[in-house]
Parts: C-alpha cells; sequence; structure tokens
C-alpha cells in the first residue's frame, strides 16, 4: 500500500509553523501531533498528548492536518 507524502519543502514549513498533523497508520492507530524532525525513512512526532514517538514512514497510510 502506497504511502502519501508532502515533499521536504512542506514537510519543513509544516515543522516550522508547528502544525498538528494527524497520522493513520497500517495497525488502524491514529496518532495526533507536530513534526520535531523528519528523515528519508522516518518522522520524529510530538503527540498531543504529550509523548514523542519516531514513526517509520512505512507504517504510516497517510497524514494531514488535522
Amino acid at each position: 500500500m502506497p504511502t502519501i507524502q508532502l515533499s521536504s519543502a512542506a514537510m519543513i514549513r509544516l515543522r516550522d509553523e508547528h502544525t498538528i498533523l494527524a497520522f493513520l497508520l497500517i495497525n488502524g492507530q491514529t496518532l495526533n501531533g507536530q513534526v520535531k524532525w523528519f528523515d528519508e525513512s522516518s518522522i520524529h512526532v510530538l503527540t498531543t498528548e504529550g509523548a514523542e514517538i519516531t514513526l517509520l514512514k512505512r507504517a504510516i497510510i497517510y497524514y494531514q492536518a488535522a
């Protein structure tokens, strides 16, 4: 199943603006949070509950502004 990924420039803008994103994962779980950093294979998120988690991009079905 392909994932929908934003360009690096768009992801940088979302990170810098502290935009809250909703991430739908392949296990059906949804996480909400802001991007702290990202690379070619993962996205590190500060969740709205205050936890920090690193998501593998291959585990994300999609993400969008919450």
